[in-house]
Parts: structure tokens; sequence; C-alpha cells
């Protein structure tokens, strides 16, 4: 992660507000990483806390940047030291969780039999046998 004087906190023109790091800046543009919306909470008695989501759907690596148009930022402070705080442990924990279900899920390819080319082949037949009923486009039409 970057230092901390690349975190920026971003309000949107539609509101939203994020956190993230800054890697570059141009005139029209900024491409930022680790990107996260900040969600405003509501308790019971009424007290008010804010916790981060990803920001997009499968953009939650050091590895994916997000381009963000400058006509799309009404404005872009220096977030408080204890944001900053709350943001880095935040993206660890996302990091750690992504690392757990990454070998979760190379772990469980390793569980099930290998196919060969052949069953590939007979489980798509059995699949399309299952499909008689399947509604197609042409079903009761003339040819010319």
């Amino acid at each position: 992660m970057q230092t901390s004087s690349s975190v920026k906190h971003l309000k949107l023109v539609t509101g939203e507000e994020l956190i993230c790091e800054v890697l570059d800046e141009a005139r029209e543009s900024i491409v930022v990483n680790n990107a996260m919306s900040l969600m405003q909470n509501t308790l019971k008695n009424g007290e008010k806390f804010y916790t981060f989501k990803t920001y997009m759907v499968y953009q939650d690596t050091p590895m994916n940047c997000i381009l963000i148009f400058t006509d799309k930022i009404m404005s872009l402070a220096v977030p408080a030291k204890e944001m900053v705080d709350q943001y880095q442990t935040a993206v660890k924990e996302l990091a750690l969780y992504l690392e757990e279900e990454n070998v979760s899920s190379l772990e469980n390819d390793f569980d099930e039999d290998p196919k060969t080319l052949d069953d590939w082949l007979d489980e798509m037949k059995k699949e399309s046998a299952d499909d008689d009923d399947m509604d197609s486009d042409i079903d009761g039409m003339l040819m010319n």
C-alpha cells in the first residue's frame, strides 16, 4: 500500500463518498485503487457510524485500478488520520479475506476428479438431452 499521503477522500457528483489510494493524476482523470465507499449506518438508539464497502464489484485487489473522471468529482480532501487508520485496516482485512477465499477455491478445485474430454462431451450430451422441452425461436416455422 502507498503512504498515507496518497490516500484521499473523494465526494462524487452522485453523492457517493470514497476513500482510496491515488496512483496518478491527470487533468481529466485520476487513477485509484483500493477504492472503498463510505456507508453511513444508524443504530436503533440513533447513534451513527460509518463502514467501508468496495466501490466497484470485483475491483477489490491492489492490482485493480479504477479511472475516475475529474468532472465527476465534487471534492477531494486529505482524510483524518483516524479515517486513514480504519481504511488501512479494512484494506488489510479484505486482502486476508480474498487470500483465504482464493486458497479455499483452489483446494476445492483439487478435490474433484479430473475430467477427460470424453467426460465433458458426455456431460454436454446429457444436458442437451435433458433440454428437450427447451423453447426455440424456430419451432413451428416453415422453410421458404
